[in-house]
């Protein structure tokens, strides 16, 4: 589980990275930059609840 929660607080650090090179090529990109961050922190956070949850367990 501690390896998924890293792996999915690497992809939202990805998808969040995607975003601003989004909002910065395209002209009329800053909607779509507020989508792509947006799920970029939901994913990461996903991934920290993930892992808060297993370090709070013990294992």
């Amino acid at each position: 589980m501690f390896i998924l929660a890293k792996v999915l607080q690497a992809l939202g650090l990805a998808d969040v990275g995607f975003a601003l090179y989004v909002g910065i090529t395209q002209p009329h990109g800053m909607g779509h930059e507020y989508e792509f961050t947006g799920i970029g922190i939901l994913v990461f956070l996903a991934g920290y609840i993930i892992e808060g949850l297993w370090v709070s367990r013990g294992e």
